[in-house]
């Protein structure tokens, strides 16, 4: 375990990071525009109307920060995407594929791991690069729909199913790699309460 401890800082980092966009950046952005909760924070994402309603909230807030001079919801929400949530999926990709290996690592009771873990590892990696694809393009395109340069134009709905899979997809894929690593892990706890040389 000794070997493995920048993992596990890698994915404390990503917690606090986590938190920080949650509660700090998001947190400013949604109370600028009237509690409307962000499109990334919505599990299911938002549907026509409701993401008509951000749109309406992200133009009233431009206007009213453009006369007072300050730096825009929608432009904070842009800076947000290319700073803190530029390095947040990457970072909990590698986290996820980390813990992944550290639980079959971690089994000290076998000369090796079952093929079902071997395959659950297969899984966490292939949704953990699933999860980093679809933040970054959900990112995209929700820049694209709620973006400074977006708010001087017509609401664009053909966007929402689009942004709207894309969320689902991100929460569902990060969603079903940690369900993946709690089995593992369980996995490697059940092996180590196994006698020697016990199959598991």
């Amino acid at each position: 375990m000794k070997r493995i401890w920048p993992g596990w800082i890698l994915c404390a980092l990503t917690i606090a990071l986590l938190v920080y966009m949650v509660t700090v950046q998001g947190a400013a952005i949604s109370a600028s525009i009237g509690g409307h909760y962000l499109s990334d924070a919505v599990p299911l994402g938002y549907g026509t109307e409701a993401a008509a309603a951000l749109h309406q909230a992200f133009v009233s807030e431009a206007a009213k920060a453009q006369a007072a001079g300050l730096r825009s919801a929608s432009e904070a929400y842009v800076a947000m995407h290319a700073g803190s949530d530029l390095l947040f999926p990457p970072m909990l990709a590698a986290s996820l594929a980390f813990a992944g290996f550290a639980a079959l690592n971690s089994r000290r009771n076998q000369a090796g791991s079952p093929l079902s873990a071997r395959i659950g590892l297969g899984l966490v990696l292939a949704l953990a690069f699933a999860y980093l694809g679809c933040d970054y393009v959900e990112n995209a395109v929700a820049d694209a729909l709620f973006g400074p340069p977006s708010l001087s134009r017509a609401f664009n709905a053909q966007l929402v199913p689009v942004l709207r899979g894309l969320t689902a997809a991100k929460f569902l894929t990060g969603a079903l790699a940690l369900m993946l690593i709690v089995a593992l892990w369980v996995g490697r706890w059940r092996a180590g309460r196994k006698p020697h040389g016990e199959a598991v």
